[in-house]
């Protein structure tokens, strides 16, 4: 409609219309002509880390490979643990380019994002964990009938996310630290990876990812030690941080897996699901620090 109307306008009005110009050099030139705009914004807004479950060669197989349920991630990083990697000294794999839609984050949520894999780049770490119990979200499970076997990160492995995490960092500043997610932030009754054991404080101070600072932690904690928030405002700070959870105003199921995924990445040596002092100090300390505009007012 816009072209047709255009050409059929008087001859003198096209000649000192824009538009004349952008034909003239498309004619001159037979090619493409580039007039940035700025009206966009980055694709890539999230960065999510996962554990595999399975050895390198399976991992490699099953993320490249088609299958009744195919999987995909940007990357891949091997272990030296594991009889089946090749090579002498771990290389990082890119499986799916950047610019293009792994499929590695399946049903989730984050920040009151849904469908992560359209926002996101994916990372798969080679871990041989084993967890029953978060598989099915429909099941009326509890975070204590979840039965997990975490395994331990190779240092080499985690210099290498490391490596490649800052590197992604560089080339995607906007990406606010608090949206380094793993795989269990954003899938909360579905997955635990990648696990208790991984290092998120240890990626915090090389500049990768969030983490609360501790004398903010303890002024809240000291603070719920007289009077703990109520179970709404828990929720609704969990949902403000970037967690799926409804404002009940009761501790149900989704509140605990909301709390558990919380614990498995800042308070990993109790992810029981339990709502206590430190936990809500956390939540409200990486509240203040990451999400200020966000804040739940008690």
């Amino acid at each position: 409609m816009f072209a047709r109307n255009t050409f059929s306008m008087p001859l003198r009005f096209i000649r000192n219309s824009p538009l004349a110009l952008t034909l003239l050099i498309l004619n001159a030139c037979s090619g493409m002509v580039d007039v940035p705009s700025v009206n966009f914004n980055s694709r890539v807004d999230y960065l999510v880390i996962h554990a595999t479950s399975e050895n390198f060669e399976d991992s490699l197989r099953l993320l490249t490979q088609p299958s009744e349920n195919s999987v995909s991630s940007h990357y891949l990083i091997p272990t030296h643990d594991d009889a089946s990697y090749p090579g002498d000294r771990l290389q990082i794999y890119r499986l799916v380019p950047e610019h293009e839609r792994a499929w590695h984050a399946g049903l989730s949520y984050w920040g009151e994002e849904t469908g992560l894999n359209d926002r996101s780049i994916g990372i798969e770490i080679v871990n041989e964990f084993t967890c029953e119990g978060t598989t099915n979200p429909i099941e009326e499970t509890n975070p204590e009938d979840i039965n997990c076997d975490f395994r331990s990160y190779d240092e080499e492995q985690i210099a290498r996310v490391v490596e490649l995490t800052t590197d992604i960092l560089s080339r995607y500043p906007n990406i606010n630290p608090i949206d380094v997610v793993g795989h269990s932030d954003i899938a909360i009754l579905r997955r635990s990876d990648p696990g208790p054991n991984f290092p998120w404080k240890v990626l915090y101070e090389t500049g990768v990812g969030a983490w609360y600072d501790d004398e903010t932690k303890q002024q809240y904690q000291q603070k719920f030690a007289q009077k703990m928030p109520a179970i709404a405002s828990i929720q609704e700070a969990l949902n403000q941080l970037g967690y799926l959870v409804e404002v009940s105003g009761r501790f149900d199921r989704q509140t605990r897996y909301a709390l558990r995924a919380m614990q498995l990445h800042y308070r990993s040596e109790d992810y029981s699901g339990n709502v206590d002092v430190e936990s809500a100090a956390i939540i409200w300390a990486l509240l203040e620090k990451y999400r200020p505009q966000k804040m739940v007012v008690l």
